[in-house]
């Protein structure tokens, strides 16, 4: 008896076999890597990254410490017919990486263990995804801390946030890609993040089929708004009083203290885009998202006559 087999199917064995075998040479290498190796890389990619921010803070993985110690470098010019605007060259910065515990205490960035940070280096988490979660005190495996004595203010959370975002990218086009499998659960939805900032917080979400966002009455509504942009699937919106039919192509915009609630209806997933226009935990003890907002558009005024004043210097 003769067995006739099929070229297509010896060549999809064959892929088959190379990817296994690629992917055990790169997780081999990995595997080859110390903790301080991995580090250093992303060390040495920040030290041209033009979001660097000036900053001293701690990296624990598991019982292991290090400490960042970064210095932004900047150089302004002016440009123009008349000079009249001014742009900026960035770094290279001075970032250095040290064992141990920072000098002083501070905020610090919190790996339960090498894994986790495996899974940020290789790109399967990003990190502000690893750190999502539902409410203050849900548990996640990477997350920001502070050490022993130190209390983070508001303006070190959003130095904190900012250097989470760009610090555990390491390379120089950072390109987040988003799919259920890049997920994690937050808010009852598969949640990936592309972008956290103290004001503004951007995120991917899938709900598949009879799946709830924020069906847990705790989380229906919050202090600041959000944006949501439906790109995928059907479903429907409990949006404050109102019942209404979601599908690709809108966008709705929910205020403070607005009910939200969404319901997947179709076979596929519905999917899309949130923006959320601060952090809850600011407006938990009696200032307003809106009391805030009018006091961060005063200080544009002052921010430009003292730019201004700068510039006539240079």
């Amino acid at each position: 008896m003769t067995i006739k087999i099929q070229r297509s199917t010896v060549s999809h064995a064959l892929c088959g076999l190379f990817s296994a075998l690629f992917f055990l040479a790169v997780f081999s290498a990995q595997a080859q890597q110390s903790t301080e190796d991995i580090l250093q890389e992303f060390v040495e990619s920040y030290k041209t990254d033009p979001m660097a921010m000036t900053a001293t803070f701690g990296i624990r993985v598991g019982e292991d410490w290090w400490t960042v110690n970064c210095i932004r470098q900047q150089e302004p010019y002016k440009v123009g017919k008349s000079q009249q605007y001014t742009f900026h060259n960035y770094g290279p910065h001075q970032v250095t990486l040290q064992k141990g515990q920072p000098a002083e205490p501070g905020w610090y960035f919190r790996f339960d263990n090498r894994s986790v940070l495996d899974s940020i280096y290789t790109q399967k988490w990003t990190a502000a995804t690893a750190a999502s979660r539902s409410t203050m005190a849900d548990k996640v495996a990477f997350d920001i801390e502070d050490m022993e004595g130190y209390v983070s203010s508001q303006g070190a959370t959003a130095t904190a946030y900012l250097i989470l975002e760009h610090f555990w990218k390491k390379d120089a086009v950072e390109i987040t890609r988003f799919s259920r499998d890049a997920s994690l659960p937050v808010h009852g939805a598969a949640m990936v993040s592309l972008y956290l900032m103290k004001d503004k917080r951007i995120a991917w979400f899938s709900l598949g089929k009879d799946e709830v966002a924020n069906g847990d009455r705790n989380l229906d509504k919050g202090q600041m708004p959000n944006l949501i942009i439906f790109t995928k699937g059907k479903g429907k919106g409990l949006f404050g009083d109102q019942e209404i039919d979601i599908e690709p192509g809108m966008s709705v915009f929910i205020g403070p203290y607005v009910k939200h609630v969404i319901y997947c209806t179709g076979d596929e997933p519905l999917e899309g885009i949130v923006v959320l226009y601060g952090d809850n935990i600011d407006y938990a003890k009696g200032q307003s998202y809106m009391d805030f907002i009018e006091k961060e558009y005063s200080f544009y005024t002052e921010n430009e006559a003292q730019a201004q004043a700068e510039h006539n210097k240079q």
